[in-house]
């Protein structure tokens, strides 16, 4: 017999995944709507990209039922730490990459 995780866990690697595909999804669409509203275009697009293949990778994990603590504990901290910089990173790209 096989040592299982106890379907707690279970739950909660799927409930936390799909909460990152869904969210991933979500910041693409604001920063789509924020370069159509007049925010500077090139730091928004480096910004969506990550969750762009975050989405990606999250949506074929949930299609495919082949979750992965590891996949989703790493998108979580790229989240957080893209949410908490943001507004730096914004500025910083900008002034790198911009015009």
């Amino acid at each position: 017999m096989e040592n299982q995780e106890p379907v707690v866990f279970n739950k909660y690697l799927v409930s936390l995944t799909k909460i990152v595909s869904v969210y991933s999804f979500f910041f693409v669409l604001l920063k789509s709507i924020a370069i159509v509203r007049g925010a500077w275009m090139i730091p928004n697009i480096i910004l969506a990209i990550p969750f762009i293949i975050m989405g990606i990778l999250t949506a074929y994990t949930v299609i495919y039922k082949k979750y992965s603590w590891i996949i989703t504990i790493i998108t979580v901290a790229l989240i957080i730490a893209v949410r908490y910089y943001e507004y730096d990173l914004v500025y910083f790209l900008q002034d790198k990459y911009g015009n």
